[in-house]
C-alpha cells in the first residue's frame, strides 16, 4: 500500500500589510471558501479616545482562499460522476421496495464509487507521469485517493456488504489481494525468468528457486492464502518431487476453505480444519520438513504456531497483511466484531518488529477504528483528511441509507440525521462557491432536509452572473424550488444591466420573466418619457420593437405596461391606415384614465392628425370625450403654474392673435406636422401652443362630424 497520506501541514499565510501588523487584523467570511481580511484597530471601552495613527495609511483588503483539491481540473469527472451516483443512492428506495434488493443496490453503488475513484487515480497517476513541473503535487493527491479506495474497500466489506453469518474472512482476504499485489509481481518475474533460462539453456533448467524473490513471492503467497498460485509456484522447484515438498503441496491441497455456501456449518468447518492441522504438526514433529528450513517455516505458518506467525512480519508490507494472514491460519470463522482485538495485537507485533508505526499514521489509526465499528471515530477521522471533504460526505450519505449510522442515535435523537445533513450542507456549501461548480452543490443542498432550502437561499443570490445562460439557469433553480425572491433580484440584476448599457428591450424582457410589476412599470415610464422628448421610441434593434407590439398577456402584470402594449397598437394600427380603429383605440386609452397624467398631451398631440383628416374618424362623443380630457390636463397644469408664478411670473405667458394666426397657417399647410410642432420660448409657452393647435382641432371635427352624423341620421 501506498505510504499512509496525512493532511496536510497548516500553513502560516504572510500578509504583506504593514497597517495589519501594526494595528491589527479582522476577518471576516464572503462567501464559499473566501475570506477578507483587513487593517483594524481593536479598541474597549477603556482604549483612550484619540485620533487612530493610521489615518493617513492606504488601506488594503486581501482576500483569501482555500487551496481547494476538489478544484484542480483533472477532479472534474470525479465530482460530476460521483454526483451523479450520489443522486441514485437517494433514489434507490423509491425503486427498490424489497430490502434485500435495496441492500444489493447499495452495494452496486458502493462498487460504482470506488471505481469513479479508480479511475481519478489513473489520471492523476498519468498527469504526475506527464507533468515533470507537478510532479510532487500530483503524487500527493495519488496518495490521498489511494487511501480513499482502500478505506471505502474496507468499509464496503465491514458495513455493506454483509455475509450471512458475518464470515468477514474471505473478503478481507480479497481486501488484501487486491491492495498488496507486490508477491504477485515477485510471482510473476520468477515465472518469467524460469522460462527464459529454460528456453536459453534448451530445455534444462536449475530451477526457479535460483531467482532471488522465489521464496518472498511462495511466503507472499501462503500468507494471502492463496494456495492454488503458491503449489504452482511450489513445484516450480527444482526439487519438487522430493518428500519435503510433496507433503507441503499436500498440506496445501487439502487445506479447507470456509465458505459462506459451501454446505458446512461453522461446527463442522472447525472440526474439519483442526483435524488437518493436527494432520500438519504431525509432519513437523515427526522431521518431514527438517531438511528443508524454507519448507518448514510455511507449515508453521499454516498451523498458526505464534513464532511463525510473528517472523512473518518481516514479509508483509502492512500490519493489515499481517492481520489477514494470522486470521486466516489462527481463526477463519472470525466475526467482525472480534476484529478490534485482533488488530491491536496485529500493530504491536508489526510495529515491535520495526515496521511503520501503525498508531501514528492517520490511515492506520481510522482502520483500526473501522475494525472496531467505530463509526463516530470514523467519520471524525474522514474530515481530516485533505480532499476537502468529498470522501466524508459520500461515505457517510450511503452509510446513512444502508441503516448502519442507527448505531451513532444512542440516547440522543436523529443524530445520524444531523450528521449527515452537516457534511451534505458543508460538501455543497464549498462547491457553491466554485465559479462552474456551483450547480452540483445545489443538488446536494436539496438533499438537506432541515436547512437546504434555507442554505440554497442564501449563497444563491451569491453566484456570480457572468452571462445571461448562468442567470436563466440561476432563475430556473430557483422557480424550480419555489424561491420567488431570487427570481426576482436576478431578473431585476440583469435588467439593470441592460438598461445601463442602453439594451432597453432586454431590459424589458428580463422584468417580464420575473413578473416585476414595479420594475415593469419603471421600464414602461422610461419609454414612455422618451417618446414624450423624441417623439419616437429609441430602441438598439428591432427586437425591442417586435417584443413591444408582441407583449400579449405580460402586459397585464402592471398597468403602465399595458398602456404601453396599447399605445404601440395604436401606431400599428395608424401606420396600416385603421384611422378609425386606431381613433377609438386613442379616445379609450384617454377617457379610462389608463394612460399616465404626463402623457396626455402626447396622446392629444397624436389625435390632432385624425381630427385634421378627411375622413371622420371620431364621432363628436369621442371629440367631446377628448374635449373633457384636455380640460382636466389644462386645470392640472394651471394649478401648477398658480404654484410656479411666484418664482418667474413670466413663465406662463398668452399666446398672441399673430401667433394663433400663425398656427392656423402651419396647419393647413402640414397637418401630419402637427404632433411634432414645437415653438420658440419654453415649456409652457410650448404647453400653450400645443393646447391652441389641439383646441383648433377638435373644434373643426366637431364640426364636420356632426355635420357628418346628421346627414348618416337624415
Amino acid at each position: 500500500m501506498t505510504e499512509a497520506a496525512t493532511p496536510f501541514d497548516p500553513k502560516i499565510i504572510g500578509i504583506p500589510d504593514r497597517v495589519c501588523a501594526e494595528a491589527g487584523i479582522v476577518g471576516e467570511w464572503i462567501a464559499g471558501d473566501k475570506l477578507s481580511i483587513h487593517a483594524f484597530s481593536h479598541a474597549t471601552a477603556n482604549s483612550q479616545d484619540k485620533p487612530s495613527a493610521f489615518v493617513n495609511n492606504n488601506a488594503y483588503v486581501h482576500l483569501l482562499k482555500l487551496d481547494v483539491v476538489l478544484f484542480e481540473p483533472v477532479m472534474r469527472k470525479l465530482l460530476n460522476e460521483s454526483n451523479s451516483t450520489f443522486i441514485a443512492v437517494q433514489n434507490v428506495k423509491k425503486i427498490k421496495s424489497a430490502p434485500t434488493d435495496a441492500q444489493a443496490e447499495y452495494l452496486k453503488l458502493s462498487r460504482q464509487y470506488r471505481s469513479i475513484v479508480r479511475a481519478c487515480l489513473e489520471n492523476l497517476q498519468e498527469i504526475a507521469y506527464t507533468t515533470p513541473s507537478k510532479r510532487d503535487q500530483y503524487q500527493k493527491y495519488v496518495a490521498i485517493f489511494y487511501n480513499i479506495e482502500y478505506i471505502w474497500h474496507l468499509c464496503e466489506i465491514l458495513f455493506i456488504n454483509i455475509t450471512p453469518g458475518d464470515a468477514i474472512l474471505p473478503q478481507l482476504l480479497e481486501w488484501i489481494r487486491f491492495h498488496f499485489p507486490k508477491c504477485d509481481q515477485q510471482m510473476n518475474r520468477v515465472v518469467t525468468s524460469n522460462e527464459t533460462a529454460s528456453t536459453s539453456n534448451l530445455g534444462v533448467s536449475s530451477g526457479a528457486e535460483s531467482h532471488p524473490e522465489y521464496w518472498q513471492a511462495l511466503n507472499g503467497l501462503v500468507l494471502q492464502g492463496r494456495v492454488g498460485e503458491a503449489r504452482r509456484l511450489l513445484r516450480l522447484h527444482s526439487s519438487s518431487r522430493q518428500d519435503p515438498f510433496r507433503a507441503l503441496d499436500e498440506a496445501l491441497r487439502t487445506m479447507p476453505v470456509y465458505a459462506v455456501y459451501g454446505g458446512l456449518s461453522v461446527n463442522e468447518f472447525e472440526m474439519r480444519w483442526k483435524c488437518w492441522q493436527v494432520t500438519c504438526t504431525n509432519k513437523i514433529e515427526a522431521g518431514v520438513f527438517a531438511s528443508w528450513p524454507q519448507l518448514e517455516f510455511i507449515a508453521k505458518i499454516l498451523i498458526g504456531q505464534d513464532s511463525a506467525l510473528k517472523e512473518a512480519v518481516r514479509e508483509c508490507e502492512s500490519w493489515e497483511q499481517l492481520l489477514a494472514a494470522w486470521l486466516l491460519y489462527t481463526d477463519p470463522t472470525v466475526k467482525s466484531f472480534h476484529l478490534g482485538s485482533h488488530a491491536q495485537q496485529c500493530m504491536s507485533q508489526f510495529r515491535g518488529y520495526g515496521g511503520r508505526s501503525a498508531i501514528t499514521k492517520h490511515v492506520d489509526s481510522l482502520i483500526l477504528s473501522l475494525m472496531e465499528s467505530n463509526l463516530h471515530q470514523v467519520i471524525k477521522q474522514l474530515q481530516q483528511t485533505a480532499e476537502s471533504g468529498w470522501f466524508a460526505t459520500h461515505l457517510t450519505d450511503l452509510l446513512f441509507h444502508c441503516g448502519r449510522l442507527n448505531i451513532l442515535d444512542g440516547q440522543q435523537n436523529n443524530v445520524a440525521h444531523k450528521l449527515r445533513e452537516f457534511l451534505l450542507l458543508d460538501y455543497g456549501t464549498m462547491l457553491l462557491g466554485h465559479q462552474s461548480l456551483w450547480q452540483v452543490g445545489v443538488s446536494y443542498l436539496d438533499h438537506c432536509p432541515n436547512s437546504g432550502q434555507s442554505c440554497l437561499s442564501l449563497l444563491l443570490p451569491r453566484v456570480p452572473l457572468t452571462s445571461e445562460k448562468r442567470a436563466l439557469k440561476v432563475i430556473q433553480i430557483a422557480k424550480q424550488r419555489d424561491l420567488r425572491h431570487i427570481v426576482l433580484t436576478t431578473c431585476k440584476v440583469m435588467g439593470k444591466r441592460a438598461l445601463a448599457r442602453g439594451q432597453c428591450g432586454l431590459a424589458l424582457a428580463w422584468a417580464l420573466r420575473s413578473e416585476d410589476a414595479g420594475f415593469a412599470t419603471h421600464l414602461a415610464d422610461r419609454f414612455l418619457e422618451g417618446y414624450s422628448v423624441s417623439g419616437e421610441f429609441a430602441s438598439e434593434s428591432h427586437s425591442y420593437l417586435d417584443l413591444l407590439d408582441n407583449l400579449g398577456s405580460c402586459m397585464l402584470i402592471s398597468g403602465r405596461l399595458t398602456f404601453l402594449g396599447k399605445y404601440c397598437e395604436f401606431h400599428r394600427l395608424y401606420n396600416a391606415g385603421d384611422f378609425r380603429e386606431a381613433a377609438a383605440l386613442l379616445v379609450s386609452l384617454l377617457s379610462s384614465h389608463l394612460a399616465p397624467k404626463y402623457f396626455w398631451m402626447t396622446l392629444l398631440m397624436d389625435a390632432v392628425p385624425l381630427l385634421e383628416s378627411n375622413d371622420v374618424a371620431l364621432t363628436s362623443d369621442d371629440t367631446y370625450a377628448l374635449m373633457h380630457c384636455l380640460e382636466d390636463l389644462i386645470s392640472d397644469r394651471q394649478s401648477d403654474v398658480a404654484r410656479s408664478l411666484k418664482s418667474d411670473p413670466q413663465d406662463s405667458m398668452p399666446l398672441s392673435e399673430d401667433c394663433e394666426d400663425d398656427l392656423l397657417m402651419d396647419m393647413e399647410d402640414d397637418r401630419d406636422d402637427l404632433a411634432n410642432y414645437h415653438c420658440k420660448g419654453g415649456y409652457d409657452r410650448a404647453f400653450k401652443r400645443k393646447e391652441a393647435m389641439i383646441r383648433i382641432a377638435l373644434a373643426r371635427n366637431m364640426a364636420r362630424a356632426i355635420v357628418h352624423e346628421m346627414s348618416s341620421n337624415d
